[in-house]
């Protein structure tokens, strides 16, 4: 795999770190060489550890080893702070609030590849590769809807549910704490609060557009995401238990 070093003074420099995350961005910006650009600024203190252009060519901006500046504040499963424990991965896309667009099928080649490197050299189970909505729900959308997790999984990287479950009634308010509960459960942070309040909705949002892409055609949230949540957790379940 054909990687060129771009580096970016944007880290913490480390010694060694226990990498357990890897965590997919697209850089909502309209071209590649904005992004590195604003990926190399030290002004913008952000970075991450590889980019992947439009074109499918890969670059380290940061060494594995030190701390990327790509999560920001963040949160999965009792975790906080993210990017002490992960690698952080963008890809060059226009993002949700320009024109977004598909991911190329280049694009998507080398991050399975690059995935997969990683997953082997540092041992990382399926169920701690995350989107950087998963993490941020409440700031962020990346990588979106159109992302292809299903390719991904095709591939034996990540989770998704095991089977088709089909749209049920839309959910009832006595089935809020039900699919609260269960998304903190699944790694999410929420609290279960009864309502379906901007947390909620901003969690679910990121719950679907990664874990249940297709109820993202509208709003409603029906009943069918308590079965799709139970077969998650019982995936996250033996992701982590499992020997890699």
């Amino acid at each position: 795999m054909k990687i060129a070093n771009k580096p970016s003074p944007n880290y913490e420099a480390r010694r060694y770190r226990k990498i357990k995350y890897i965590i997919i961005h697209y850089t909502g910006m309209g071209s590649a060489k904005a992004s590195i650009r604003r990926l190399r600024d030290k002004k913008s203190k952000v970075s991450c550890h590889y980019f992947i252009d439009e074109k499918g060519s890969l670059s380290r901006l940061v060494d594995d080893r030190n701390v990327a500046w790509h999560a920001g504040m963040s949160f999965w499963n009792s975790d906080k702070s993210l990017n002490k424990n992960s690698i952080g991965i963008e890809i060059q896309n226009k993002g949700e609030h320009l024109r977004y667009e598909k991911f190329k099928s280049k694009q998507i080649q080398i991050l399975i590849e690059l995935i997969l490197d990683l997953k082997n050299k540092y041992n990382i189970k399926d169920y701690h590769i995350l989107g950087h909505s998963d993490v941020s729900p409440d700031r962020k959308t990346d990588p979106g809807y159109l992302f292809p997790w299903n390719l991904l999984k095709k591939k034996k990287i990540g989770i998704l549910p095991s089977r088709k479950i089909l749209r049920k009634k839309i959910l009832k308010n006595t089935e809020i704490p039900i699919v609260q509960a269960l998304l903190k459960e699944f790694g999410y942070q929420i609290q279960v609060t009864e309502n379906m309040d901007l947390q909620t909705i901003l969690v679910l949002n990121a719950f679907q557009s990664h874990y249940a892409q297709d109820r993202m055609k509208n709003f409603l949230y029906d009943s069918s995401i308590i079965p799709i949540l139970r077969d998650l957790i019982s995936q996250k379940n033996r992701s982590l238990t499992k020997k890699n």
